[in-house]
């Protein structure tokens, strides 16, 4: 059970639900404010409930920010790791799921992105989001080594450009007004489907030949 009604009739939340519910406000509230910007009151505004309720189970300002900080980097970490799918797929429709997950988060959760791509990137959580970082090229390199059959440390600079090239790309289609009418398609395979353009003769190079992957992209939907 997740709630339950105290005496005066107001429902009372289980604990991970109400952390929950102020760490969704307080996303919002850093996202559109900055974390210097942002006061515990607006946060408890945002969630609904009385600032010691913000307080009990978000911690101190810089603790929220940390808090909503790592759940955001975890949940968009976990989206590209699942859709990286079965390793007996082709590695070109692993990749092209991993940026679709990626560009979904970005377009599905502007706020998250906006807390960890631009209101932590410097300052005391700027090591934090570049740890993140490292993991998710961390996952690319892996991805087209395995695709190319070229050792790691040949991959990682390429992963390193795709990661850039995505984060670009994600920074431009959230601030150009007229990113939104690009394709008829869904914003996530426009902008992977954008991306592997680019990219792909890169990666074709690298083996001195055609991309050595049995699906063509636009096979996997």
């Amino acid at each position: 059970m997740t709630a339950e009604t105290s005496r005066t009739g107001r429902q009372r939340l289980a604990p991970e639900v109400r952390r929950r519910q102020v760490l969704d406000a307080a996303v919002a509230v850093f996202s559109e404010e900055g974390f210097h910007g942002a006061s515990m009151d607006a946060v408890a505004a945002r969630a609904g409930v009385s600032k010691p309720l913000v307080y009990a189970h978000g911690g101190s300002k810089d603790e929220l920010f940390a808090a909503c900080l790592h759940r955001e980097a975890e949940r968009l970490l976990h989206a590209v790791q699942a859709a990286a799918g079965d390793t007996g797929e082709a590695p070109l429709v692993r990749l092209r799921r991993a940026l679709r997950a990626f560009f979904h988060a970005l377009t599905t959760r502007r706020a998250g992105w906006t807390v960890l791509y631009r209101q932590a990137s410097t300052g005391p959580f700027a090591g934090e989001v570049d740890a993140l970082r490292r993991r998710i090229v961390g996952q690319a390199a892996d991805l087209m080594a395995g695709g190319l059959g070229v050792p790691r440390p040949v991959a990682l600079p390429y992963a390193h450009t795709l990661v850039g090239a995505a984060e670009g790309l994600a920074d431009w289609w959230l601030g150009d007004p007229e990113a939104d009418g690009v394709g008829d398609a869904e914003p996530a395979d426009v902008l992977a489907d954008m991306l592997l353009a680019v990219v792909g003769p890169g990666i074709a190079a690298l083996t001195g030949g055609p991309i050595p992957w049995s699906t063509p992209v636009s096979d996997e939907r």
